[in-house]
């Protein structure tokens, strides 16, 4: 290519090679992470839809494994009693674009295990009414979710009153004296459990493929952009830096006249004359 590309090895520039290779390196890693998240929620949905299609009846607590990653959203159904009208709130929650909380319960299984039930979404200008928990057994059915833990960041569980931040079952055995095992039961819609007012179920998360695809998309071309950009930034100085693109030098132009000549010098004048004489 045309130019002078000598400037391209000085301190500067390269910094800012190196700038421009990590800003268009992160474009491009950003860009694989979507596409994993992608194959991720697909593995996911996957999981899911055979869970759900294949129902459970819960004759004692499940088998759930150490966190009940091995039952989570499995369909499960159960002829279980409340226990009694304590009740655990789940805080800062969300439904439909209302702010509010989830509502559990304890309930008695068939065997005389207990397990938490997740009856569903309360905004938080509601109020339920605990006086109609049915007396002997009902039939319910939803799906299994496994319990939720801290992470790295998120809020911190006091550890005192009927108030979480998270469905954590172990928290909430832990709150009403009951142990319980590490999954929960999500009741399905149009199932109330048999109790009146209650709350609207939590419906299972949309089975499709999400933004990951187009976001994926957007950060390789952020990236083939960038690396236009700079290529298009390094040509343009190349071009400044060339001596061969450099404007002529000025001539001598006398202020209101035309340009002298070099024929018209003091020089060639003086050597005309000695000449001619």
């Amino acid at each position: 290519m045309a130019g002078d590309w000598r400037f391209a090895r000085r301190p500067f520039w390269i910094f800012s090679h190196v700038f421009a290779l990590t800003v268009v390196g992160s474009f491009v890693a950003f860009g694989f992470w979507q596409l994993d998240r992608l194959d991720s929620r697909r593995e996911s949905n996957q999981l899911i839809e055979s869970r759900i299609d294949q129902q459970i009846e819960l004759v004692g607590a499940p088998d759930a494994g150490s966190d009940g990653s091995a039952l989570d959203y499995q369909a499960a159904s159960a002829s279980v009693r409340y226990l009694d009208d304590d009740f655990v709130r789940v805080v800062n929650r969300s439904q439909g674009g209302v702010a509010g909380e989830y509502v559990v319960a304890i309930v008695e299984l068939a065997d005389g295990s207990s397990l938490a039930v997740n009856r569903g979404f309360v905004p938080s200008n509601a109020t339920v009414d605990l006086e109609a928990v049915p007396e002997g057994r009902v039939e319910v059915a939803g799906w299994l979710r496994a319990s939720v833990t801290r992470g790295s960041i998120g809020a911190t569980d006091s550890g005192e009153g009927l108030r979480l931040p998270r469905l954590d079952t172990e928290q909430v055995a832990a709150r009403l004296g009951t142990p319980l095992p590490p999954v929960s039961l999500q009741l399905a819609p149009d199932d109330g459990g048999g109790i009146a007012s209650f709350p609207d179920p939590v419906p299972l998360p949309p089975l499709d493929e999400g933004p990951h695809l187009s976001y994926a998309v957007q950060w390789f071309t952020f990236a083939g952009l960038g690396v236009l950009f700079y290529l298009a930034l390094l040509r343009r100085q190349s071009k400044g830096n060339d001596p061969a693109a450099e404007p002529p030098p000025a001539v001598d132009r006398p202020v209101g006249g035309p340009p002298r000549s070099t024929a018209d010098s003091p020089l060639r004048s003086s050597a005309r004359n000695g000449a001619e004489a």
